[in-house]
């Protein structure tokens, strides 16, 4: 069989149309049904069949959006498979009509890159019918019903639990507050000072009571006796016995007015303490009980006797 160029010429166009056909792409759109009632859920499904060398670029849902009472609901994202030279991408909507009536889905634009171009490609129009919810005559209208009351708990009453807890919380703070300010303005309480002497026979007798210088803590029974005494100098006589050495005490006890045999017995106290203290002297054992005594004497001696005042009886 002899082929001429006019063979050869139809071979090369429908080659040419074959290859042409098989680079095109196609895109279309369907609904699950086409009639429906007011507010029921439909899927509009939308494929493209595009070449391997494409691309899908966007997606253009201006004139689906724009239809009247026409609610988007969900997408899913494209769905991509391979298919022979060919690549399937799928796209499902969740759609909702809200009134009755006819309506179209409207085309949806597709932009496709291939070689370096653009293109744009749309899907198919779709015709629904949106019915109106027809009640059966089965159905009847109820009549109204009284209000179902749930059961109260305590979470009904939590607004008046938190409002009655402000208000006792408000009233005690009022309550510390008035109480703050009467005590702000009230006169303060004098301090009770008991006397000189009943504080140093009150120590003495606590000092007695420890036994220290019959446990070994001879320093400790000495220091405690000699504060006690300083303490009651500084009390009744004002002389600053509690911050002063012994020797400055006696000098200051020479303008005090006391017998004066009890200065030589405190100078006997204090100067033997002081060797107790700085100096580990060691005195005899009836030493302890003698000074304790002695200061004990020396206070009552020395305290501040109460003035009686006697009332004149007038004869007449």
């Amino acid at each position: 069989m002899k082929f001429n160029y006019n063979h050869i010429l139809v071979i090369l166009l429908l080659f040419i149309g074959t290859t042409t056909n098989a680079q095109r792409a196609s895109v279309q759109a369907q609904v699950d049904s086409t009639t429906m009632e007011i507010g029921d859920k439909f899927q509009l499904h939308l494929t493209a069949t595009i070449p391997q060398s494409a691309s899908l670029e966007s997606i253009d849902l201006t004139e689906l959006k724009a239809v009247e009472n026409l609610e988007i609901g969900t997408e899913s994202d494209w769905d991509t498979a391979r298919v022979g030279q060919e690549i399937l991408l799928k796209k499902d909507f969740t759609l909702q009509v809200w009134d009755s009536g006819y309506y179209w889905i409207p085309e949806i634009p597709l932009v496709l890159a291939q070689n370096g171009a653009s293109n744009v490609y749309k899907t198919n129009p779709i015709p629904i019918t949106v019915g109106s919810v027809i009640l059966q005559d089965s159905i009847q209208l109820a009549d109204i019903k009284d209000i179902i009351r749930e059961k109260a708990t305590w979470e009904d009453y939590l607004f008046l639990i938190v409002a009655f807890g402000l208000i006792c919380l408000a009233v005690l703070g009022y309550y510390l507050w008035k109480k703050n300010q009467a005590l702000k303005t009230a006169p303060p309480v004098p301090e009770i000072k008991l006397p000189a002497h009943e504080i140093a026979l009150t120590a003495l007798t606590q000092l007695k009571g420890e036994k220290l210088w019959q446990q070994g803590d001879v320093k400790t029974y000495q220091s405690r006796l000699t504060y006690i005494i300083r303490e009651y100098l500084e009390n009744r006589y004002e002389v600053p016995a509690l911050e002063s050495t012994t020797d400055e005490i006696l000098r200051s006890l020479k303008s005090v007015d006391f017998d004066s045999s009890w200065k030589d017995k405190l100078q006997n106290i204090l100067q033997v303490a002081d060797l107790v203290k700085f100096a580990k002297a060691k005195p005899p054992a009836d030493f302890h009980d003698r000074v304790l005594q002695e200061a004990e004497d020396f206070v009552i001696a020395t305290k501040v006797k109460p003035i009686i005042i006697e009332e004149e009886k007038t004869e007449e």
